[in-house]
């Protein structure tokens, strides 16, 4: 009697309460902030991070960048080499300037050329870290924009000192650069009430 008795309230559906089911959930809450924070696109680089990988990604651009060149110019070398002389003048000039011009042309584009693989290698075995350094690169070139001189206070005895943060490899460096930038600007200021 007693198991009946048992079984018949383990029959009967459950109804929460109305004022249950208006109450948030903390649970969900709490899962939605976790995983936002863990979410990759939130983490940012610290810049020491940054000059680390921006470093690794120039080295990996320029290494990059000495055979495309080399093969640039071997493969046209080789293709011109090959082909017989024929002394008829192109577009007017001797064929051997032609040929010598399209073999170091094709140099050029090999060195153009290279940075770019470059950096599709790199992105390749850093694929966590892409997003991050375009975010990175993006701050990074905004405090450069935001800091630099202007150009019109840059002469011949005061240049511009990389005007495009091309040289900074690290924090220590960035700040010298700034430094840079303010004598710039107070040296230009400072001769722009001067007349001659």
């Amino acid at each position: 009697m007693a198991f009946k008795l048992a079984l018949s309230r383990f029959k009967t559906p459950f109804i929460p309460k109305a004022e249950v089911l208006q109450k948030p959930s903390i649970y969900i809450q709490h899962y939605s902030i976790s995983t936002n924070n863990s979410s990759p696109q939130q983490r940012k680089l610290t810049w020491n991070e940054y000059f680390v990988l921006r470093r690794k990604r120039r080295i990996t651009e320029r290494l990059v960048t000495i055979p495309t060149a080399l093969g640039g110019f071997g493969i046209s070398f080789a293709y011109f080499a090959s082909k017989e002389f024929d002394p008829t003048l192109i577009w007017g000039h001797d064929p051997l300037v032609i040929y010598g011009f399209g073999t170091i042309l094709c140099g050029f584009t090999g060195l153009m050329i290279g940075p770019v693989i470059g950096s599709s290698i790199w992105k390749l075995f850093h694929r966590r870290e892409v997003e991050l350094m375009e975010q990175s690169d993006r701050d990074f070139y905004a405090h450069i924009k935001k800091n630099r001189a202007d150009p019109s206070l840059h002469s011949l005895r005061n240049p511009a000192p990389d005007y495009y943060g091309e040289k900074i490899k690290s924090v220590t460096d960035y700040r010298r650069w700034l430094r840079k930038q303010r004598d710039i600007i107070r040296k230009g200021t400072f001769h722009l009430g001067e007349e001659d």
